[in-house]
């Protein structure tokens, strides 16, 4: 039977749910980024991407000024950088030496691609639209790559400890 419970909760209880990087480049093309779980397609023709970004996370201001990103969807080999990307500011540490992430060029961008990931879209930044506690940035794709050698890691649930449960799909 369904009851009216906490709307925070609720929302976070919906799982399975998958993270995505978002990679972006500054102003001397170094590449920057996050770890997302706020993500959708939101058109096939053409074909839109949409992002709920933080308004203060560093990752946005890059896109804003860049004017483009990269989405890479991780897989197995990638959970250790998913932490890093995850918990740590682009502000404050090199979060591609520290996770030792290999990236490639795009095809149509400067921001690269993650070379490890299972698929990567490359985009280039359409709008913004502020929804509250943060933006949607919507980009169209307009290039992706797939390995199709790799699963698509989610995240089930967490532990006792509160740490992630990973599975690849």
């Amino acid at each position: 039977m369904l009851k009216e419970t906490d709307i925070q909760k609720t929302l976070s209880a919906f799982k399975p749910e998958n993270f995505v990087f978002v990679v972006s480049i500054d102003q001397n093309n170094k590449p920057s980024g996050m770890v997302v779980a706020w993500k959708t397609r939101i058109s096939g023709t053409p074909p839109l991407y949409g992002l709920a970004l933080g308004k203060s996370s560093n990752t946005y201001k890059l896109i804003k000024k860049s004017k483009e990103f990269v989405i890479a969807v991780p897989n197995k080999d990638l959970k250790a950088a998913i932490e890093i990307f995850g918990y740590h500011h682009g502000t404050e540490i090199d979060k591609f030496k520290e996770s030792k992430l290999e990236t490639i060029p795009s095809k149509h961008l400067k921001t690269p691609l993650i070379k490890e990931a299972t698929i990567c879209y490359e985009c280039k930044l359409v709008k913004t639209i502020n929804t509250g506690s943060c933006n949607l940035v919507i980009g169209e794709v307009v290039a992706a790559h797939h390995n199709k050698n790799k699963k698509v890691l989610l995240v089930t649930g967490k532990n006792k400890n509160g740490e992630r449960i990973f599975k690849e799909f």
